[in-house]
């Protein structure tokens, strides 16, 4: 089995998955180089708070794949801040720690990781936390909706 198919049979079980964080000045000076982090799969309440900010951005992707170096640096200088800001709520699990922790984590990721380590940490985050559930609670969650006019209670046509 190779390591990519390991971290996504420890995903599937919601074990935690390792992700190691360059480690703070402290710990560099006594030889640390990096800290470890144990990740486990978002829950419902980080992945509302994750999209209600992607959402704020207003970002247009097609714009942003077609648009020059310029319009790139641009959006990172307009949305570099709450990118982070997704990134740690994906990192954090509870609604406490999301809440006390989320901007210390997000400044940290985001002074002491390069770009392509962020990309590497959404990319691990989007992939633990699929769309696909959420379409099925929302299908589950429509046939209960009891205001939609079924067949028997539509007026039928009769004269006299």
């Amino acid at each position: 089995m190779t390591p990519v198919e390991a971290m996504a049979a420890d995903a599937l079980l919601d074990r935690r998955l390792k992700i190691n964080l360059p480690a703070p000045w402290l710990l560099r000076i006594f030889g640390r180089k990096t800290v470890p982090i144990r990740v486990k799969l978002p829950t419902a309440g980080s992945l509302i708070r994750m999209s209600s900010l992607f959402t704020r951005m207003e970002i247009d992707l097609q714009h942003l794949h077609d648009g020059n170096f310029s319009s790139v640096l641009e959006q990172i200088a307009k949305h570099g801040v709450t990118t982070s800001r997704i990134i740690a709520y994906g990192l954090l699990r509870g609604t406490w720690s999301a809440r006390l922790l989320n901007r210390p984590l997000a400044w940290y990721i985001r002074q002491h990781m390069p770009m392509q380590g962020l990309a590497e940490l959404a990319k691990i985050i989007v992939l633990m936390s699929t769309s696909e559930t959420f379409v099925s609670i929302i299908a589950s969650v429509a046939s209960l909706n009891l205001m939609k006019p079924t067949e028997a209670s539509q007026p039928t046509e009769t004269g006299s």
